[in-house]
C-alpha cells in the first residue's frame, strides 16, 4: 500500500491511497485508489478516454459527470461504473470527496459486469443499477471498514468471487482487443476480420456486446492513448511529429480528433496540466497513463438553456 498526502493554505488537505489487488487479480484488476479530499474549492477535472473501466464506491458528497464533447449528457453519482469510453469526461465536485476506484481491464469487467457491459459503452451509471443488491450495499461495507487494507481485502474477495463466476470473452474478441493493441490502434476491420474468420457485421455486434465499444472506436482510444504518451514523454518533438509517429495524417488530423474525443486541443490539455499547483493532489489517477488535467474553476460549460440533462437506462441503446 502507497500513501500520498498534503495540505497548504488556499489548496486544503488531501490523502490518496494506492493499493496492491491480490495477486490472483493482477493484470486484471490494476489499482485500488482511495481517496480523501477536503479541498477548499471545487475541483473540476477532465479525465481523457483510458481504454479501461472504473467502479466508484463513494462515501460522501456526489460526483458530477459530463460529458466533454456533448455537454448535454449530464448526471451526477454517489457510487458509478464508468464503461469503455471514447470520449473525455469532465468531473466536478464541491471539493470534499472520499471513496475507493477500482480499474478493470475490459476483459475483467465483461466477467465482473457480464452482459450489462455493453450498454456501458460510452455512459456512466449507478453502481447499483450495475451490480443489483451488491452494488447498493457495498459503498456502505466499504465507509464502515476500520481501514484501507480491510477496504481493499473486501474488494479483492468480491472481484475474486465474481471473477471466478463470470463469463470470459470469445477467442475472436480476445484476438481483436489484442491486434488492435499490438498494431497501435492502426488494424483495420478487414484484418480483424481475416484473422477472427467473423464478417464486419458480426464482429462490431459481439465486439460491442463483449467490450462496449465498436472496433473502430477502441482503435481510436489505442491512437489517442499514444498521442498522449508521447506529448507527455518529449513536448518537443511537436504535433506534426508525433501525428506522424502516431498514424494521422498531419498535425491538423490529429488535433481535430483530439478535440473531437475530448473537446480540448493538445496544447490546452497539456497547458492546463502543467499549470496544476504543486500542493494539489496528483493529477493523474494512474501511476502508467495520463489521464487527467484539472480545469479552471471559470471554465464550467453547462447545458444551454431549455436543453434537457440526457440520462439512460441500462438496458436502452446508445445513439449514433
Amino acid at each position: 500500500m502507497h500513501r500520498q498526502q498534503g495540505s497548504a493554505d488556499g489548496v486544503g488537505s488531501w490523502e490518496l491511497i494506492q493499493g496492491r489487488p491480490d495477486p490472483r487479480l493482477r493484470g486484471r484488476v490494476l489499482d485500488y485508489r482511495g481517496h480523501l479530499l477536503e479541498l477548499v474549492a471545487p475541483r473540476r477535472r477532465l479525465e481523457v478516454p483510458t481504454g479501461l473501466v472504473t467502479l466508484m464506491a463513494g462515501f460522501g458528497e456526489p460526483l458530477r459527470l459530463t460529458d466533454a464533447v456533448c455537454h448535454e449528457r449530464s448526471e451526477s453519482f454517489g457510487s458509478l461504473v464508468c464503461g469503455l469510453r471514447r470520449t473525455a469526461t469532465i468531473g466536478e465536485h464541491v471539493g470534499r470527496m472520499h471513496g475507493v476506484t477500482v480499474a478493470l481491464t475490459p476483459a475483467a469487467a465483461w466477467r465482473v459486469l457480464g452482459p450489462v457491459l455493453g450498454d456501458l459503452g460510452n455512459e456512466w451509471a449507478g453502481l447499483d443499477q450495475v451490480l443489483g443488491p451488491v452494488g447498493r450495499d457495498l459503498p456502505a461495507r466499504l465507509a464502515e471498514a476500520p481501514d484501507w487494507p480491510s477496504r481493499f481485502a473486501l474488494l479483492d474477495r468480491l472481484l475474486l468471487t465474481r471473477l471466478s463466476a463470470g463469463p470470459v470473452w470469445a477467442p475472436e474478441v480476445s484476438l481483436a482487443w489484442e491486434l488492435l493493441h499490438r498494431s497501435g490502434g492502426a488494424a483495420r476491420v478487414r484484418r480483424l476480420c481475416e484473422e477472427t474468420g467473423w464478417s464486419p457485421r458480426r464482429l462490431e455486434t459481439r465486439f460491442r456486446a463483449q467490450v462496449g465499444l465498436p472496433p473502430k472506436q477502441v482503435a481510436q482510444v489505442v491512437r489517442l492513448r499514444r498521442v498522449l504518451r508521447a506529448f507527455d514523454a518529449d513536448p518537443g518533438l511537436g504535433g506534426a511529429r508525433i501525428a506522424a509517429m502516431c498514424g494521422f495524417h498531419d498535425q491538423a488530423h490529429l488535433v481535430r480528433t483530439f478535440r473531437a474525443m475530448t473537446g480540448s486541443t493538445p496544447g490546452r490539455f497539456f497547458g492546463h496540466r502543467a499549470a496544476a499547483e504543486p500542493a494539489e493532489p496528483p493529477t493523474d489517477r494512474l501511476d502508467d497513463r495520463v489521464t487527467t488535467a484539472v480545469l479552471p474553476a471559470g471554465a464550467q460549460r453547462t447545458a444551454p438553456a431549455g436543453v434537457r440533462i440526457r440520462t439512460r437506462r441500462l438496458g436502452d441503446r446508445p445513439s449514433g
